[in-house]
């Protein structure tokens, strides 16, 4: 019997500047309108016309400023020092296509569970079933910042409270059973009131009385992505995400590490088949394999030393500059960054 499976082909995108490659913006023939909808919406195109399955927007929800303390070095340099909301360029891209799927980061640590079913419902209807929402718990302390906390919430802790967030959003979107608009002008019943229902929640983190005003999509609910790598991510994936996303080094441990989740997702009673697994691949395309890397090292050496340690100390939460390039990094307390030496 052949093997059906397809590959799945997401274009990871940035509300931001430049690429993941953080100095991509510097390059001599890189766009500069940015800041506008025909960016994106050329690069929506761009993406259907290759067969793209999704578009995807990952997010942070503050300036980068951990490293030396200060966000100038992050303006100064365009290290993510733009971080537009994805989600209003996600409507821009789905108005200029009709297959490409429009998938984005939304966090559980600082948003309600109403406000995410009710958002994400909407961009569901109005792509005609091409949303995606890819469930993160925010993790560094300048975001708390930006919403008046002190400090994020430690690792296991946000995703418990993700759980439960999970929870409360599956239910508002189940709201809705299929079939209850009845649209009856005849007799005036806009909708059949026995198909839609509240969902009086009231658990440990959240409270929600519902019933979502909005209806239920075609595909039921947005497509759930999911990141989580650490055991309880991987707990936290194997429960809800549809399609996951994984970084492997290598070969031998991207199988290893692809066995462990499918069957993670087995223990968690769902069926491993059902769930899709996109490693991170970074491709530079040209006419030759000489020619495809020597782009790839021009585009290597536009970003700068500084570049590297202010994104490194935002995903880490940690500042860099508080240590010598030379010297090397231990452990303190559950969140430190656990390295051996400082590249």
């Amino acid at each position: 019997m052949s093997d059906t499976r397809q590959i799945k082909m997401v274009g990871f995108m940035q509300a931001q500047n430049c690429s993941i490659a953080p100095g991509s913006w510097r390059h001599p023939g890189g766009a500069t309108d940015f800041t506008t909808p025909e960016y994106f919406q050329r690069l929506a195109r761009v993406m259907e016309e290759g067969k793209f399955h999704l578009t995807f927007f990952d997010d942070r929800l503050a300036m980068p400023d951990i490293y030396a303390d200060d966000y100038r070095d992050a303006v100064a340099n365009g290290v993510r020092a733009v971080k537009m909301d994805p989600f209003c360029i996600l409507t821009m891209m789905a108005a200029v296509t009709s297959r490409l799927g429009v998938g984005v980061t939304y966090s559980t640590t600082y948003y309600e569970p109403f406000h995410v079913a009710r958002l994400f419902g909407t961009l569901d209807l109005m792509s005609k079933g091409r949303a995606a929402w890819n469930v993160v718990t925010s993790l560094n302390n300048s975001e708390a910042a930006n919403f008046g906390r002190t400090e994020h919430l430690p690792h296991d802790l946000r995703y418990d409270r993700a759980d439960e967030f999970m929870e409360v959003v599956m239910g508002l979107w189940d709201s809705w059973e299929d079939g209850a608009i009845v649209l009856a002008k005849q007799t005036g019943q806009f909708a059949d009131p026995a198909k839609v229902h509240a969902l009086n929640h009231k658990g440990q983190y959240f409270a929600a009385k519902g019933p979502l005003p909005v209806p239920r999509s075609p595909q039921g609910h947005p497509v759930l992505i999911q990141a989580g790598q650490s055991g309880r991510g991987r707990s936290f994936a194997s429960r809800w995400g549809e399609l996951i996303f994984v970084v492997y080094p290598n070969l031998e441990a991207g199988r290893k590490q692809y066995r462990e989740l499918k069957s993670a997702i087995a223990a968690a009673g769902r069926d491993p088949n059902s769930v899709s697994v996109c490693p991170a691949c970074y491709v530079v395309v040209s006419d030759s394999q000489a020619a495809a890397e020597e782009r790839r090292e021009y585009i290597r050496a536009l970003a700068k030393p500084v570049d590297a340690v202010v994104l490194l100390s935002e995903a880490l939460n940690f500042d860099f500059d508080s240590k010598d390039p030379d010297s090397g990094i231990h452990r303190r307390g559950a969140d430190a960054p656990v390295l051996e030496r400082l590249p």
